[in-house]
């Protein structure tokens, strides 16, 4: 995709270009518009840094306290048959 960035940085192409001088690939108009507006607004076409999950939701605290309540849970299932929420 680096040329794509710079077909659009110094030729100025368009979404309508890319799609009739790269005729063989599957691209929508669509999904290159996105595209080149990311290219415009930041000038690449990687991923900004802390974009997605983030990294904390797996800690080792978070572990501990779900295998916790996952116990708990168990021994409320087997002492009284059926997940306590279901019981009202």
């Amino acid at each position: 995709m680096i040329t794509s960035k710079n077909l659009r940085q110094l030729k100025g192409y368009t979404a309508t270009h890319f799609l009739r001088e790269f005729k063989t690939k599957n691209w929508t108009r669509g999904g290159l518009k996105s595209l080149l507006e990311k290219i415009d607004r930041t000038g690449s076409i990687d991923c900004v840094t802390g974009s997605g999950h983030p990294r904390t939701a797996h800690t080792a605290g978070n572990v501990a306290a779900i295998s916790q309540w996952r116990r708990r849970l168990s021994a409320c299932v087997r002492a009284h048959g059926a997940h306590f929420e279901h019981k009202f």
